[in-house]
């Protein structure tokens, strides 16, 4: 390692040039990986309270066909439950409402403040991590009960009483009281299915706006897979519920049509109608072709700074080879100091990527219509969602690749050059 860092030194002083141009490419390189990378991982990285995302899946609509018509959208409770209700390798169901609002809330004495509303039962807060400030969650008791309570944010908190420590105290919700149940921190907008300013208890009966004779309604499911269970395990089963479901609405003189539900974290979070299957492989192939070509683009570009340094090194390489240095010595050598020239690179690039994405998310991330302008500000992605050990994997992994593309064949080239021509510098 010392001798390829001298070595490394030396070409920085004769070459600056080449080298600091080397290291700057790969930085370039990495950088512009890794913010694709990133951003398109925002909706499957696990991060609290979703850390349960590779395990989660998501029931959300229905699409009916009639004599006159067809109609898709939410589904109402006793829909969800027959579909999604006691599924092999569940380990948790959770219902909710699929269409969030702005409500008004307010307290004694204090101003009226616009939250963000999510109904959830007691199942949610064991599917999401969440950390609690003050209070606890929903009880299975007090969800059974439909009691008013709401669990309310820390920014929501600070906003309408000055401090989070607030558990006990009444709001008042579009005028109706609710006790605060306790307080959260707050999660990011890009978190959508566990964001919200204000939890209140999900009670179907009292909000499920039916349609299609009671079929349809605004709920969701919530599904953590068990460990190890499959997605197509879990699928397969669902898609059989739907087979059961038509033979019924069939005597009705009506069609559901299966939509591949439930959906992965990564699948829901597309932009796809209640009425059509989700494609999650398009952008997945897209996202694969920028990554090669990121990756070729920039590789032939250092081939050729890398072999313009070795021209110069060729009397070094007959040396060597005369004094018994075999082909793989010398192709190992060069592909170790350039590794490392391409780490440093690698490491400028990911620091550049991070501080750029985090301040200006906005060219990346399209939010702006999910919850309001209100709540833009508050989307940029945190350290803990760019950074961990996959996106560390793939930034590594793609500098061993970029190393081995760019320097592979003038290495091996290198390698075969005949000592004697190599001394007398008759080769090129």
């Amino acid at each position: 390692m010392n001798n390829y860092l001298k070595q490394i030194w030396y070409e920085l002083r004769h070459q600056p040039m080449v080298t600091i141009t080397s290291v700057m490419g790969t930085a370039f390189a990495i950088f512009l990986m890794m913010a694709v990378f990133m951003t398109s991982s925002l909706d499957t990285v696990p991060v609290a309270p979703e850390t349960n995302r590779p395990r989660l899946m998501f029931g959300q609509n229905i699409h009916i066909k009639y004599e006159k018509g067809e109609s898709s959208g939410g589904m109402s409770y006793n829909t969800a439950r027959r579909l999604y209700g006691n599924l092999d390798g569940i380990e948790k169901i959770s219902f909710a409402n699929s269409w969030a609002v702005n409500l008004d809330v307010s307290v004694k004495d204090g101003d009226c403040v616009s939250l963000f509303e999510k109904k959830v039962d007691d199942a949610f807060w064991e599917i999401f991590d969440f950390t609690f400030v003050s209070g606890k969650p929903f009880d299975k008791a007090s969800v059974d009960a439909r009691l008013k309570k709401a669990i309310i944010t820390e920014s929501a908190a600070v906003r309408m009483f000055g401090n989070a420590d607030v558990a006990g105290k009444e709001i008042k919700i579009n005028h109706v009281p609710h006790i605060v149940q306790g307080v959260v921190k707050d999660t990011s907008p890009l978190l959508v299915q566990s964001f919200a300013n204000i939890y209140t208890v999900y009670a179907p009966e009292e909000q499920d706006n039916l349609w299609i004779d009671g079929y349809g309604g605004d709920t969701q499911v919530i599904l953590l897979k068990a460990p190890g269970v499959s997605d197509e395990h879990i699928r397969n089963q669902v898609k059989s519920r739907y087979a059961t479901f038509a033979s019924v609405l069939k005597k009705e003189g009506k069609q559901v049509d299966y939509h591949q539900a439930p959906y992965t974290a990564e699948t829901v979070n597309l932009e796809f109608g209640s009425n059509t299957d989700p494609d999650p492989d398009t952008p997945r192939k897209l996202r694969y072709a920028v990554y090669l070509i990121l990756l070729i683009l920039p590789a032939i570009n250092l081939s050729s700074m890398t072999r313009s340094r070795l021209r110069r090194r060729v009397s070094e390489i007959g040396v060597r080879r005369a004094f018994g240095a075999t082909k793989a010595g010398i192709m190992s050598r060069f592909l170790g100091e350039n590794l490392i020239l391409t780490l440093a690179g690698g490491i400028i690039g990911l620091v550049l990527c991070l501080i750029f994405v985090v301040f200006f998310s906005n060219l990346f991330i399209s939010y702006g219509g999910k919850f309001g302008n209100n709540d833009i500000a508050a989307s940029t992605p945190t350290i803990n969602m760019l950074l961990n050990f996959k996106t560390f994997g793939i930034a590594l992994l793609f500098c061993l690749l970029l190393n081995v593309i760019s320097t592979g064949m003038p290495a091996w080239r290198a390698s075969k050059i005949n000592p004697a021509e190599a001394i007398s510098g008759k080769n090129d």
